[in-house]
């Protein structure tokens, strides 16, 4: 009750202050009386009574003073006393609060920006009970990399699902993907969707807003039921929430699912950036799409959510021993020889998935945490940059702190004034960043690579958001502003009370700040060069095509189209482009020619020994003048023509790295080769083109086989190469693909390339040694030299500090750099050359007006 009434007393304190101190001095006054009246007692008179008690007990008003001071609201009101006084005196000074304010707006902001997305991206927990308890099992190689998204085949999830039933439940789902979706057998709607094990929402403890979920039942045959689930988003967007949905069928990738049931509001699935709208189970989708329960087919992606308790390493071991079984039994046998390497240096690892599987958070985290690192240095030189203003408007009310301590305010009371003051600068630049922050977060989500399903992370701020930049700005207000405010309060009284000020010592605070700034920009200078060198070098990188004035597309058909109508339909759609003014040759291959190089296989050369172990290579089926489209140059032989369907022996081309390989010295134009799945059916290599790098110009160059898109063709990517106005491009496409056969629809046209790939305050100073027979020369040469020297002792500090990082910090950002490294002495010297010929320049226009003070202006002020 006592903690009640001392709060119930502060407000009204606060609110009514008129009030209570009418009340004070009424019971003060009282108190004066009673012991005046004990003095008349004693014989004395009323005055001299009333004197007597003054005498004993002090003054009235500092007694009223003490008893303010003894509770809480006391220090709230000298609080808001000094807000407002800090808000007069920025009021008085709006060039210098705008430039402060607007320093600390881009600092805090670029700051929260980036936590933002990391925050979205990596640390908000899944919208589920308890997601501390969720695991991803990831597949990993022996160096630690992550070997895929997809890593497990259905056999071994079951098999991994038996091991987990001790400690937890399992289940599986397959990557999200963009999904045909209608309430017909016409499909002309795309949705977000997920086949997902049946006991995914029960191991998540996600409910149902309407009907039911998903549930373990549903996937005990295999084949499963086709029931679908859809999110309460999608449910309210497309059906209006119309609870008349359930029991009706949807065709899902063309295929009936029957509606059980919405999603709990708020869930979107296990992915942060995506938002799923259907789930449907994944014995259904596997068999929807022909897949048998093969252990070489891996398209599923494994989750645990342990029982409280349970030992996460003793559980990874039972995942591991049952892991390196199934590949014992099922993988090596049969498998190549560098397969089987790349298998025995695989593990499963628990990683915790609190956030969820975070795929794209976890693929740019390392960037992203650098790009934070650099942006903290860039608000600790912003910092430096508003001490050094501070400073400067320190020095301009020198007088003013002198006269309030020799008023008799405290230092600490002057002190604590100034960094009030120094705190509301730091606060208005943190509202204003939360501001510039929501517009940064977009601006960083649009420089990602495009993806081809839809972001969703929620960027919207929370209280996360909110602390981290009010941490910041607490932080930051402390870093610029307790220096320069202990440094004011501690001015002498006995100092004079003239405008002048002391000349400033060679090292001052201000010089310190400077060394700082630049000790921060010489590592931040070597890091954006390395990074501007990486971007020129995998701009500059061959990449085996000419992707200029080439766009590509992808077609979509109904599922069951015959392989048939779509060759004749393609070979139209490349007849009817390539009749139009402008269009050089378009041509098609199977998906993907670019990041996943179409699939990979064994070759066999008849009369030829292996060199060594590895004889996996990439393959591509490919059209009528698929090289020429995406200018994949020829060395030797042809390239392959609308007749070599007809060809016997089938023909093939290789890439260089092939014929090296296999043939040596020798010619590989009319040398055969067998590819494993066909059996008996040798293959003759008609040409040999240069090295592409299909797999991304990270990854090695692989040995490729190009052959004709032969029957069973199924579809792919269109290539055209053309000297046309890319909107009338992309206008001749769409009609010519509705002419062609109109079950074909065009997907998103892109272009190839986007898919590879303080002088001011010495015035006197100089004015009185030119009085003292200084020459102009000799003030401009002190200010250079000075600079120049606070300029080597800053450089040398951030030489220093960028190669410990370099060093440091290689294996963490060597992954991110392309053709150069991290300790590279020519960057070294570049940017420590740049930084002192700026740092010079900057000094120039101070050592200028240096020279021009006058000699009698100055000594008048003095």
């Amino acid at each position: 009750m006592s903690f009640l009434r001392n709060i119930t007393k502060g407000l009204r304190s606060l609110f009514r202050k008129e009030k209570v101190d009418q009340e004070l001095n009424e019971e003060l006054s009282a108190y004066l009386y009673m012991a005046a009246e004990e003095k008349m007692k004693e014989g004395m008179s009323r005055k001299d009574a009333l004197r007597a008690v003054r005498l004993e007990r002090g003054s009235l008003e500092v007694t009223k003073e003490v008893v303010r001071s003894a509770g809480w609201e006391s220090f709230v009101e000298t609080c808001w006393q000094d807000l407002r006084f800090a808000a007069r005196m920025l009021r008085k000074s709006p060039s210098f609060t705008t430039v402060a304010v607007l320093t600390l707006a881009l600092g805090i902001g670029a700051n929260t920006a980036i936590f933002t997305l990391l925050h979205a991206s990596l640390w908000r927990p899944l919208p589920v009970k308890d997601p501390q308890e969720i695991f991803h099992l990831m597949r990993t190689s022996s160096g630690g990399d992550f070997a895929g998204e997809s890593s497990y085949s259905y056999p071994l999830f079951q098999q991994l699902s038996k091991t987990a039933d001790s400690q937890g439940e399992m289940f599986a789902t397959e990557t999200v993907g963009s999904r045909k979706f209608s309430l017909d057998t016409v499909s002309t709607e795309r949705v977000v969707g997920e086949a997902v094990s049946a006991n995914f929402f029960s191991v998540l403890r996600v409910r149902p807003s309407l009907g039911r979920v998903l549930e373990p039942q549903d996937d005990n045959l295999l084949g499963g039921n086709h029931f679908a689930v859809l999110s309460h988003g999608f449910w309210m967007r497309r059906f209006q929430s119309d609870a008349a949905i359930l029991g009706k069928t949807i065709f899902y990738d063309e295929v009936p699912y029957t509606v059980v049931g919405v999603a709990q509001p708020g869930f979107f699935g296990i992915e942060p950036e995506v938002s799923v709208d259907v789930w449907v189970p994944v014995t259904a989708a596997s068999v929807d799409r022909g897949w048998r329960p093969d252990p070489n087919i891996n398209w599923l992606r494994l989750l645990v959510r342990l029982r409280s308790g349970i030992d996460v390493s003793q559980t990874q071991a039972m995942f591991e021993t049952a892991f390196r079984a199934h590949v014992a039994d099922a993988l090596l046998p049969g498998a190549s020889s560098r397969w089987k390497s790349m298998l025995e240096r695989q593990h499963v690892t628990l990683r915790r998935a609190r956030s969820g599987l975070a795929t794209r958070g976890r693929k740019y985290e390392k960037p992203l945490l650098v790009l934070l690192a650099v942006v903290v240095v860039v608000l600790l030189i912003s910092c430096a940059n508003i001490a050094n203003l501070i400073l400067a408007r320190n020095a301009a009310r020198r007088q003013e702190i002198t006269v309030r301590l020799a008023l008799g305010a405290s230092r600490g009371r002057i002190a604590w004034q100034l960094f009030t003051e120094h705190f509301l600068l730091s606060f208005a630049g943190a509202v204003c960043a939360i501001f510039l922050s929501v517009w940064g977060t977009r601006l960083l989500l649009s420089l990602l690579p495009q993806s081809p399903l839809p972001l969703a992370f929620d960027l919207r701020p929370d209280f996360a958001v909110f602390g981290f930049a009010a941490s910041t700005a607490f932080v930051t207000a402390i870093l610029f502003g307790v220096g320069p405010a202990l440094s004011a309060s501690s001015e002498k009284t006995e100092m004079s009370f003239r405008g002048g000020q002391r000349i400033t010592p060679s090292f001052s605070t201000g010089k310190l700040l400077l060394v700082g700034q630049l000790a921060l920009a010489l590592p931040l200078l070597v890091g954006a060069g390395l990074f501007l060198q990486t971007l020129h070098n995998l701009k500059s990188s061959d990449l085996g095509v000419r992707p200029e004035n080439v766009v590509t597309f992808d077609l979509s058909f109904p599922k069951g189209t015959s392989a048939d109508r779509l060759r004749q339909a393609y070979a139209e759609i490349k007849e009817r482009l390539e009749s139009h003014p402008g269009v050089l040759v378009a041509s098609y291959s199977a998906p993907s020619v670019y990041g996943n190089g179409g699939w990979s296989g064994r070759i066999t050369v008849p009369g030829h020994s292996t060199p060594g172990e590895d004889d996996d290579v990439g393959m591509i089926s490919v059209g009528p003048g698929f090289f020429e489209s995406i200018g994949l140059g020829l060395l030797q032989g042809r390239y392959l023509n609308s007749q070599d369907q007809a060809e016997r022996p089938p023909p093939a081309v290789v890439n260089e790295s092939l014929a090296r390989y296999y043939f040596g010295t020798d010619s590989a134009i009319g040398q055969r080769i067998e590819l494993v799945g066909e059996p008996q059916i040798p293959r003759e290599i008609v040409g040999v083109v240069r090295d592409a790098r299909h797999y991304g110009i990270r990854e090695r160059v692989w040995r490729m086989v190009y052959i004709p898109a032969g029957k069973s063709w199924k579809g792919g990517s269109f290539f055209v190469r053309a000297n046309v106005n890319a909107q009338l491009l992309s206008d001749i496409i769409r009609a010519d693909v509705a002419v062609s056969d109109k079950i074909l629809h065009v997907e998103e046209i892109l272009p190839f390339e986007t898919v590879i790939n303080g002088v001011s305050r010495r015035t006197n100073e100089f004015g009185v040694r030119m009085a003292l027979g200084a020459q102009r020369r000799d003030i401009g040469t002190l200010v250079l030299r000075q600079t120049l020297g606070v300029i080597l002792v800053g450089v040398a500090i951030g030489m220093a500090v960028a190669l410990a990082l370099a060093r440091t910090l290689s294996a963490t950002i060597a992954g991110m750099l392309y053709g150069i490294q991290p300790t590279d002495i020519g960057l070294f010297l570049g940017a420590t050359v740049s930084l002192i010929a700026i740092a010079l320049v900057a000094a120039l226009l101070p050592a200028h007006r240096a020279t021009r003070v006058d000699p009698i202006v100055a000594l008048r002020y003095e």
